[in-house]
């Protein structure tokens, strides 16, 4: 898809409708702009998790990253994954 939008006079840039739909933006989300020579490119800012703790158990637990996720199919993932490491000794 290309879009083409302007910069108003404080420098801001407005996405049009249609590329915020496709794009999946909303107010809040983080975008960066890569910048090349001959281009930049906008992307989502997916934020990189730097603080970690361990659990008692030594589960290692990320900080909140704003990202959305399903915790209960992650855990049924992992259980499913030590079972078959399990079944492989």
């Amino acid at each position: 898809m290309t879009a083409t939008f302007t910069i108003d006079d404080a420098g801001q840039i407005n996405l049009p409708d249609a590329l915020k739909r496709v794009f999946g933006v909303e107010p809040g989300v983080r975008l960066r702009a890569e910048v090349t020579s001959d281009r930049i490119e906008i992307v989502k800012d997916i934020p990189v998790v730097t603080e970690t703790i361990r659990s008692s158990s030594g589960r290692l637990i990320l900080a909140p990253a704003g990202i959305k996720m399903d915790a209960g199919k992650a855990i049924r993932e992992e259980r499913a994954a030590l079972a078959n490491r399990a079944l492989r000794k």
